[in-house]
């Protein structure tokens, strides 16, 4: 798994958040694994046959608001997981696309799981956050299969007045109604197909979800 610009071990000689991109506000980092000493950019075919059945995949689902991001930092402090925002994701997407005109815009979700696939075979147990619908959580299934990893999925369905009071209270910035409202049902569907990976988190703090539904996970 040698670099193939400069040879060097990936495994041993790769950086994960990218400085070229200014940082998120809400302090999510900005995942973009390159090699650290030509700064090739990592991509899966170069490290994918170290990614074993053993490595972990947690997936958090929910609206705007909902406490993703909140959630996804909390468990990358306190575990041996690496953290990918979804939203960091898409912001490096267009910074590059930016530098390049007229280049296609890679799709935010498909460069997310790409993202994941790297970390995994550079060893790291990864946690998600992003909005994710049926259609795309058969991608992330499909992405991992081939490793015979299964992820765990979960969906943060809090009440539509948690989420909004929670945008509106985050430091970062303020989403706004149109963007709760627009994945709101989507997320609660999840409610009448898969209730058990449902979490109202409506009455816990980050805390109480954080030890009530996931420690036991990691």
């Amino acid at each position: 798994m040698n670099c193939p610009e400069c040879g060097s071990n990936l495994l041993h000689c790769h950086k994960l958040i990218d400085d070229a991109v200014s940082p998120m506000k809400n302090k999510s980092k900005i995942i973009y694994p390159k090699c650290s000493v030509c700064g090739h950019p990592i991509e899966v075919h170069e490290v994918e046959e170290n990614i074993s059945e053993s490595r972990k995949v947690l997936l958090i689902s929910g609206t705007a608001g909902a406490g993703k991001t909140a959630l996804g930092q909390l468990i990358e402090r306190k575990s041996d997981y690496i953290f990918i925002d979804g939203d960091a994701i898409s912001k490096r997407v267009n910074h590059y696309a930016r530098l390049i005109p007229g280049v296609a815009v890679q799709d935010y979700q498909k460069e997310t799981i790409r993202t994941m696939l790297v970390l995994l075979g550079l060893g790291y147990d990864v946690v998600v956050g992003y909005v994710i619908n049926q259609e795309i959580l058969r991608w992330y299934y499909e992405g991992l299969e081939r490793y015979q990893i299964t992820p765990v999925f979960r969906v943060l369905v809090p009440d539509r007045d948690v989420c909004l009071q929670r945008d509106i209270d985050r430091e970062c910035w303020t989403a706004g109604a149109e963007y709760v409202d627009r994945w709101f049902d989507e997320q609660r569907a999840y409610l009448k197909t898969d209730p058990e990976i449902c979490i109202d988190s409506s009455q816990e703090t980050l805390e109480d979800t954080f030890i009530n539904h996931f420690q036991g996970l990691l």
